[in-house]
């Protein structure tokens, strides 16, 4: 009897020690988050903080205003809080949390035929918002410039019209794509193009595209929350800010 009774109590001990699979937890946003971040760690995370999470990669606008309605449970998010606070009208008074996971740069894409070596803050905003519509006008040949922007839901164009192009519009020909897959697919076949993207991305296209000398555009990767998170959220969190973690991010 009592041999039976501590082969239970060892068999409940071993089960409590090994994480409960909760949730899922749903996050929704940007897709350079979800793809660069969540996706390559999701299994190590599941497995050390006993936390199922259930991602998909809509865009930070998009992500941040399922939030708000409260279809999720937190937003993913490639831009700054407060860059996304005009674009949604979503409160700045503190009940939408930004939690700071990882440091991206964006960078400047073209065909790998283009010749041009670099381009200044200046010239990449003039790009963008139409004044230079010439590769000539910037050390490159005799030829028009496509421009080529993500859509408006992107965390990367709104970090990009913020930081770069001081709130300008972008040009009104500039091609809309629906991913960052296609952006890298349009450059990589057109002489003519130019896209801004984040570097993991590109570094996943494995040599489809050239990366442009420029000036360095860091942009925060974040999960935004309404108010504090849950502690579920708070061991997600926790994790992908580990070393662990960040050893699995592209």
């Amino acid at each position: 009897m009592r041999h039976s009774f501590a082969i239970a109590l060892m068999v409940f001990a071993l089960a409590s020690a090994r994480p409960v699979l909760a949730g899922p937890i749903v996050l929704s946003g940007s897709s350079t988050v979800q793809k660069l971040v969540i996706e390559p760690a999701q299994r190590a995370l599941e497995k050390k903080t006993g936390v199922m999470i259930d991602c998909s990669g809509p865009g930070t606008i998009n992500g941040v205003k399922a939030l708000m309605k409260g279809e999720v449970a937190a937003a993913l998010a490639s831009c700054p809080l407060d860059v996304v606070f005009p674009v949604t009208g979503i409160p700045t008074e503190g009940t939408y949390q930004e939690h700071i996971i990882y440091q991206d740069n964006v960078v400047a894409i073209v065909h790998p035929g283009n010749k041009l070596k670099g381009l200044t803050a200046v010239q990449l905003a003039d790009i963008h918002n139409g004044k230079i519509a010439n590769w000539k006008d910037v050390g490159g040949p005799d030829s028009r410039i496509v421009v080529v922007v993500p859509p408006q839901s992107s965390g990367t164009r709104a970090f990009f019209r913020d930081a770069v192009m001081q709130g300008a519009e972008y040009a009104g020909n500039a091609y809309v794509t629906v991913t960052d897959r296609e952006a890298i697919d349009i450059v990589s076949k057109s002489p003519i193009a130019i896209g801004m993207l984040s570097e993991g991305f590109v570094r996943m296209s494995r040599g489809k595209v050239k990366v442009v000398k420029t000036p360095f555009f860091k942009r925060q990767m974040s999960i935004i929350t309404r108010d504090e998170p849950s502690t579920e959220l708070k061991a997600v969190i926790a994790f992908l800010r580990s070393k662990e973690a960040k050893k699995l991010f592209r």
